[in-house]
């Protein structure tokens, strides 16, 4: 399958409008160049994705913050999503743009998230937290540095996996949080062992 001659001629555009400086055309290009990938996602080869992933990746960062989060919002959902661009947006320090890729994107590994969970906001950490599924090294990191609205939401997310350790580090903070060891005790995942520790600290 050809390249599509649209990408061609808006690579043409691209480079007019970041050498011209205006935010207004750059984010009238970005909004163009999603559309077209958009419409054809499914049916792109690998490397035509990458030729949007390298048109994209030079307009994120000449975009201000709502366009970056209309962006992270309608990239969330695609498996083929240009993946550079998808690592951006989760890395993005304003939560409102990183939020969408962070809880939905399924181009992010287990390696970015854990990137992310060590080293941004506690905003990043409840996004990541909602996650359909979360690898038992993720949501040690989580448990290692989220706050208690982080841990909450783990512990209520059914698809959230957790180690040995990080269920022990959950029935050791239940104990002194009543609404939390009784999230903890309705999962069905819970070791026996810890199970019983947990009802020991109940009564």
């Amino acid at each position: 399958m050809a390249k599509p001659r649209a990408s061609e001629s808006l690579i043409v555009e691209l480079e007019r409008a970041t050498n011209s400086g205006s935010p207004e055309r750059c984010v009238e290009t970005m909004r163009r160049v999603t559309e077209l990938f958009l419409t054809g996602a499914d049916r792109y080869s690998e490397e035509q994705v990458l030729l949007f992933e390298n048109v994209l990746g030079l307009l994120v960062e000449r975009i201000e913050r709502r366009a970056r989060e209309e962006l992270s919002t309608q990239l969330a959902l695609v498996d083929n999503a240009p993946i550079r661009v998808i690592r951006r947006l989760a890395q993005d320090d304003e939560i409102a743009v990183a939020e969408p890729v962070l809880r939905q994107s399924s181009r992010l590994s287990d390696s970015d998230l854990i990137e992310i969970a060590r080293a941004k906001s506690q905003g990043h950490l409840l996004a990541i937290s909602g996650r359909k599924i979360i690898n038992p090294a993720v949501t040690d990191v989580l448990l290692d540095r989220g706050n208690r609205e982080v841990i909450h939401k783990l512990a209520n997310n059914a698809g959230a996996s957790f180690s040995e350790s990080g269920f022990t580090t959950l029935v050791l903070k239940a104990g002194a949080d009543e609404h939390l060891a009784e999230t903890v005790g309705l999962r069905l995942d819970v070791p026996s062992h810890l199970f019983q520790k947990l009802l020991t600290q109940a009564t």
